[in-house]
């Protein structure tokens, strides 16, 4: 831009590459992360996956991810590249539920340069009911005494669970297969019994397996403990004679001592001791009762009694519980000493009803051994196979040999359910899934719950064509127990790749003077994709005739004949496209070069003349160094080929009359003329260029001598002196001042003033109109009518800082005046073909000087 007014300013467009510094640090998506993650989660299951952006370019946006805080006991990893955050241990709510990892991404610019920023992750580790609950004692024995009522307490059974939650509330039962006379609160724990308990008829001793559930979803995890309830003998039962109300014959003449009847009692009650006692009816003493044995025996002398009937009345007492009183009725006879003998010893002189106690008792014997028998219960213990132990392992099902998937599939897309069981119950066949190695891109992830495969990363065949994972199902079981294998994915290729130029932008010069099929350049595109994705095919999109390109080769060749003069740049698009999208939506792709061609010069133009012949009119009286005209030839072709130089034939020039400036083509006088002697001069003007070959081209001038009458006054310029400034550069037939002159000759051919330009423009830079017609060969003319000064072509400032123009007022007569006198007026010159001033005068001058400074030409 230059510093005129107005400023006048040219441009170009430069490409200029900054060099990336590493100025801008990592940043992530979000400062604070929060996620949950099930405790049961297997090992190398994706948490979430952490995205980071870095502005810089190359290395110095590369970010690499690492936890360097809340990761004490090594629970999780992160992968580098891609970020996503993985458990790298089983996970245990109850341990730890909450942890907060501090995430460090760095750049990888030069060391020195990295910058890194930091995000915090928030993991909460979901409780899953992975625990049974638990008893405080595996095994319990209580006493109850009998005869307790129904609903006493026996014993509290207390149990706990550390998970939290609904998996952590637990409840009771009793799960005996039999029935017992037991029941517990579900709640509470409390043991109590159901109905009164006898310890002579019924089980002695229960061994209940009480049962604790856990409310976790989708199973309920249980424990089941063995309480052993024993019942305690209470002296419950009174002594009950075998036989009661007996009557029988006792002779008087027994001797002292001899028994007469024995009595026994039973007592339900176990180890218990029963002592016999005379209640009533033994007032003499005349009877003995043995406590021990029952035994009744006479302690008198019977013939001394009086009374014929007796009646004693005997009972039985465990110590605690007296029987009822048992009557024995006596009839005491005179009786012969041998019948005496036979009453004494026979028993069944005493006649007793049977009260079946001894038939009961037997009964209850014969009951309470079968109600003490080892039940079912008893031989149900507890066993790891049925609430604990874990026995199978689990196995897939249908397991697909290999999986393949196009590159565009979306993210979500489920690719497979991988199917596996497990014969074991509960939890121990409860099943989980992961991927436990082989997916380095973090591209998939499978549903632990469902086995289902998913996409959950951008899949790329150009960076990764095939994966193997490594696919593992673990039950929820004590001890865990897994299965594995390996799972192939293909990665099938989808025409998402434009083919790429090894150079986009590619400039080449060439001469105009190229064969046809001369070669340019060869263009060389690759696509990452494969097959008919990867074909590439070559087409010039540039309309043009001169160019054209193999669309197989992608060679780039002159097609019709250059020329410069004609086109001097192309700028052409070249195209490679593939063949992919054939059957599919999406279409062919495509990426364009642009290759910038500049045609080289060669001199194959001469130069021309804007006319054949050129006619000119010129006074007679013109001084000499007159500009005649000037002529014009313009050369299409550059630097030397262009530059043209101007010469009059040897014949013209040995003539003398006229001679042409080399470099303006400017046709002046170099003698006086003379209408009389000769009024036509042809003149032959040769325009050559510089090149090689020079080439070269003629015109005619023809200039007729115009016969000039004497008049008696001379023109009279206003002022003697006019200075005036043009800005350079401006175009040909700019306007630049006038100037103005009097003729005091009569009205006619006489008084009407022509102007010429007499002298200082010595290469003919200024041109003048004479006689109305209007000469624009030089940077300036002047109207011979108006008085009005032009420039009619470019000045060069460097070469011509300032110009002083002679100018002649002439009349057309057969002579001229030669007065002169400077002007003193100046006027400023305006810019853009505006008149820049005007001289007159009103004195009898016919020359004036202009100056011009070549700051404004």
């Amino acid at each position: 831009m230059d510093r005129g007014v107005p400023q006048r300013y040219s441009y170009k467009f430069v490409p200029v590459h900054l060099a990336d510094l590493n100025d801008n640090a990592p940043v992530f998506s979000r400062e604070i992360y929060e996620v949950k993650v099930p405790e049961t989660a297997p090992i190398n299951t994706p948490v979430i996956r952490l995205k980071v952006t870095d502005a810089d370019e190359g290395r110095n946006a590369l970010v690499f991810l690492e936890i360097v805080g809340g990761n004490e006991g090594g629970e999780f990893y992160v992968n580098a590249e891609t970020g996503m955050l993985y458990t790298a241990v089983n996970l245990d709510a109850e341990k730890k539920a909450f942890y907060t990892l501090t995430v460090s991404a760095v750049d990888q610019g030069n060391a020195g340069t990295r910058k890194q920023s930091s995000a915090k992750v928030k993991i909460n580790v979901v409780d899953t009911n992975d625990n049974d609950p638990t008893f405080e004692q595996s095994e319990m024995e209580v006493w109850i005494d009998e005869n307790e009522p129904a609903g006493t307490s026996v014993v509290k059974i207390t149990a706990k669970d550390r998970d939290s939650g609904e998996n952590a509330y637990i409840s009771y039962s009793i799960d005996n297969i039999q029935k017992v006379p037991f029941e517990i609160d579900h709640f509470s724990g409390i043991v109590k019994t159901k109905q009164v308990l006898d310890y002579e008829t019924m089980k002695r001793e229960y061994l209940l397996h009480v049962r604790v559930s856990d409310w976790g979803l989708p199973y309920r995890r249980q424990a089941e403990m063995q309480l052993h309830v024993r019942l305690r003998d209470v002296n419950d039962n009174r002594p009950q004679f075998e036989r009661i109300d007996c009557t029988g014959h006792v002779s008087r003449y027994v001797s002292i001592g001899s028994e007469i009847i024995t009595v026994s009692a039973i007592d339900f009650d176990a180890g218990n001791i029963i002592s016999y006692r005379i209640v009533s009816g033994n007032e003499d003493g005349c009877f003995a009762l043995d406590s021990a044995s029952g035994v009744l025996s006479v302690a008198c002398d019977l013939a001394d009694v009086k009374v014929t009937e007796r009646v004693i009345n005997v009972t039985a007492t465990d110590g605690s519980h007296f029987a009822d009183v048992n009557p024995v009725h006596m009839h005491l006879v005179n009786a012969k000493r041998n019948s005496q003998a036979r009453i004494l010893s026979d028993q069944s002189a005493f006649e007793c009803r049977d009260t079946g106690v001894a038939r009961r008792l037997t009964e209850a014997i014969a009951a309470a051994e079968r109600n003490n028998m080892p039940s079912k219960d008893d031989e149900y213990a507890l066993t790891p196979s049925r609430y604990g132990e874990n026995i199978h392992a689990p196995e897939f099902v249908d397991f697909p040999s290999e999986i393949k998937v196009n590159e565009s599939a979306k993210i979500g897309t489920t690719l497979v359910r991988i199917r596996a069981r497990d014969k074991d119950l509960d939890y121990n066949g409860k099943l989980v899934f992961c991927i436990s190695s082989g997916d380095r891109d973090s591209v998939f992830g499978i549903d632990p719950d469902t086995g289902d495969l998913n996409v959950i990363g951008y899949l790329d065949r150009e960076r990764e064509s095939e994966y193997f994972l490594n696919v593992s199902v673990y039950d929820l079981g004590k001890p865990q127990k897994s299965a594995s294998k390996m799972l192939p994915v293909t990665i099938l290729d989808v025409n998402d790749n434009a083919p790429r130029f090894e150079k986009s932008l590619a400039s080449f010069r060439i001469s105009e003077t190229a064969l046809n099929g001369t070669n340019v350049w060869r263009a060389n595109a690759t696509d990452a994709d494969l097959g008919e994705n990867a074909r590439v095919t070559y087409s010039l999109v540039t309309e043009t005739n001169d160019f054209r390109v193999d669309p197989v080769t992608g060679v780039l060749t002159v097609f019709g004949r250059l020329d410069r003069e004609r086109q001097e740049i192309y700028e052409l698009r070249i195209r490679a496209q593939d063949h992919g999208g054939k059957g599919t939506d999406s279409p062919p792709l495509y990426s364009d070069a642009l290759v910038r061609v500049t045609v080289d010069d060669v001199n194959d133009n001469a130069p021309s003349f804007a006319l054949s012949t050129y006619t000119v009119k010129i006074r007679e009286d013109v001084p000499i160094w007159t500009v005649v005209a000037v002529v014009d030839a313009t050369d299409p072709d550059e630097a030397s080929g262009g530059d043209i130089e101007y010469f009059l034939s040897d014949a013209m020039e040995s003539e003398g009359y006229f001679k042409v400036d080399k470099v303006s083509g400017t046709i002046r006088t170099t003698q006086s003329l003379d209408f009389e002697e000769r009024q036509v001069h042809t003149l032959t003007i040769v325009a050559k260029d510089r090149g090689e070959p020079s080439l070269s081209s003629e015109t005619m001038v023809i200039i007729e001598v115009v016969d000039v009458n004497e008049n008696l006054h001379a023109p009279l310029f206003d002022d003697f002196v006019v200075s005036a400034s043009v800005f350079e550069n401006q175009p040909v037939g700019t306007l630049v001042t006038t100037v103005h002159a009097k003729d005091a000759d009569p009205v006619g051919g006489d008084s009407r003033i022509g102007y010429t330009i007499r002298g200082g423009d010595g290469i003919g830079i200024f041109s003048i109109d004479n006689e109305g017609e209007y000469a624009c060969w030089f940077p300036f003319s002047v109207d011979q009518f108006t008085r009005d000064v032009h420039r009619s072509t470019k000045i060069d400032r460097d070469r011509y800082p300032e110009i002083c123009v002679e100018l002649s007022n002439l009349v057309l007569l057969r002579h001229s005046a030669d007065a002169e006198r400077k002007l003193v007026e100046t006027r400023q010159v305006e810019r853009e073909n505006k008149a820049a001033g005007r001289i007159s005068t009103t004195g009898s001058a016919v020359r004036q000087y202009l100056t011009f400074s070549s700051d404004y030409l």
